[in-house]
């Protein structure tokens, strides 16, 4: 089935679903998005996604008319049309529609986009062999620009080095900040593992606070791991036993290669890989 869209709690399928334009998502990026999935049928962490898009929210001052009950009453109708155990969802919250003008005050009620579709099993390669990165020459935000820890819309940022992995034959592309330290992937956090040490960079690093990246560092210190938050720059991220990225979709998927330089004995390694089914186990999936 092909993907269904639900507009302020309307539903339609994705050729008959439409916005404004002048919704100021559309002109702007004034808005804030949240993706997650279901597993056999349940939402997967919907109170910290929610939770992080109040966060999103209060940091651009943009009032939401709506509670999480609301929000869960519309996926959960969306998601009973779409008839699948395993769902893509995209929430996306605009600041709404009205007059063209930079003045956040000439839209007055949200507009609720939720994108659901069948995800399919991640490929099986990205644990028989792992995905290639690179170094991207795009520069993550600095907080005191467009602050990362806002999930918004306003996504060139990370267009851009996207585009710069896509142009090289990689998977994705790694960002630094402005004192070349690693920030995270352009829609994942990143972590290491050398000498037995699991280590992602800080949020101050400026960087997403991952609902993933989160659940494995609570995971991974709970089993007893020597696990940290900490800064480090590419070189050391290239001499790393292992390397690997998180996302609420992806879950851990290894890295081993980056900028063509294996990472560890260029194969995935055998703690991420035992991270992952750690993380499967403690989250029922």
């Amino acid at each position: 089935m092909s993907a269904l869209v639900s507009i302020n709690g309307k539903i339609t399928s994705s050729k008959e679903a439409s916005i404004s334009v002048f919704d100021r998502g559309f002109l702007y990026g004034d808005s804030i998005y949240e993706v997650t999935q279901t597993f056999n049928r349940k939402i997967f962490k919907l109170e910290d996604h929610f939770e992080r898009l109040l966060y999103s929210a209060m940091k651009m001052d943009m009032p939401l008319d709506f509670s999480m009950e609301d929000l869960e009453k519309d996926l959960i109708a969306v998601l009973d049309k779409l008839n699948t155990s395993n769902a893509y969802i995209r929430i996306v919250v605009t600041r709404g529609e009205g007059e063209i003008g930079l003045d956040p005050a000439l839209a007055t009620k949200n507009n609720v986009i939720i994108i659901v579709k069948e995800l399919p099993p991640n490929p099986s390669w990205w644990y028989t062999d792992g995905v290639h990165m690179i170094i991207s020459h795009t520069m993550r935000n600095p907080k005191n620009a467009i602050d990362p820890r806002i999930k918004s819309g306003n996504y060139l940022n990370n267009v851009m080095a996207m585009n710069e992995a896509k142009k090289a034959g990689a998977f994705d592309a790694i960002m630094l900040n402005g004192k070349g330290e690693i920030t995270e992937a352009t829609t994942s956090n990143i972590w290491v593992i050398k000498d037995g040490e699991i280590i992602t960079p800080p949020i101050k690093a400026g960087l997403l606070g991952g609902i993933t990246r989160k659940s494995l560092l609570k995971i991974a210190a709970e089993n007893s791991y020597n696990v940290s938050e900490r800064n480090f720059d590419e070189d050391f991220l290239k001499s790393a036993d292992e390397c690997f990225l998180t996302s609420t979709t992806k879950l851990l998927v290894p890295i081993t290669k980056v900028d063509n330089q294996s990472i560890g004995k260029g194969k995935p390694g055998l703690m991420t890989l035992e991270l992952l089914e750690l993380y499967k186990k403690t989250n029922g999936i």
